[in-house]
């Protein structure tokens, strides 16, 4: 995935609470042209699933195509402001990391977007059953979820060294808040304004 977005469409897809405490800003000149004086304001990823969720913007999707399936594999950024003292030693907090991400357009018939929710729950924890890594699921509870989120669950892992539980891998259903603010629209005609 690319490593900076564009500020209109990050705005679609990260709360701007989030631009603050997470993002790093990137200002430079709009083209190479040598009349032109715009500047252009883009910000780089601090997740995969930015650019992920975008990748269909003002589009219309067929049923017949869902549900579309990603994996994104990224460089990622934040600015991490706040978590002085809390997980800092390590590799956690860090300004700058790799991260893989799963991401699905599914249908909002039928609870196919929770159905497509508890598939990524469980590819996360077939992973860490696979390496014999001791873990635990938490619900995140309404309060400390972000704007996009019904529901969002952490899987921690257990660290031994520091005898605890760590958060691995977040898995969130966000319904139709990011396809309404990108614009992807699911159905046969561009009459029907069913949102992913």
């Amino acid at each position: 995935t690319p490593f900076f977005m564009r500020k209109e469409v990050m705005q679609e897809v990260a709360q701007l609470s989030q631009f603050d405490e997470e993002l790093y800003k990137v200002i430079g000149k709009g083209s190479e042209k040598s009349d032109d004086n715009t500047v252009d304001e883009k910000y780089l990823i601090a997740t995969s699933e930015q650019p992920i969720a975008a990748f269909l913007r003002d589009e219309w999707l067929k049923p017949e195509d869902l549900p579309i399936r990603y994996a994104g594999m990224s460089t990622c950024f934040r600015q991490e402001v706040g978590s002085h003292g809390r997980d800092t030693r390590g590799i956690f907090r860090v300004h700058q990391f790799e991260k893989i991400e799963q991401f699905v357009y599914a249908s909002p018939h039928d609870g196919k977007s929770w159905e497509m929710f508890d598939e990524m729950v469980g590819t996360a924890e077939e992973f860490y059953q696979s390496l014999g890594i001791p873990y635990r699921i938490v619900n995140i509870v309404s309060g400390a979820l972000n704007h996009a989120a019904s529901k969002k669950l952490d899987l921690e892992a257990w660290f031994p060294g520091s005898q605890a539980f760590r958060e691995l891998v977040s898995c969130s259903n966000c319904t139709d808040y990011q396809a309404r603010r990108l614009r992807i629209r699911y159905g046969q005609t561009k009459k029907m304004m069913d949102k992913v």
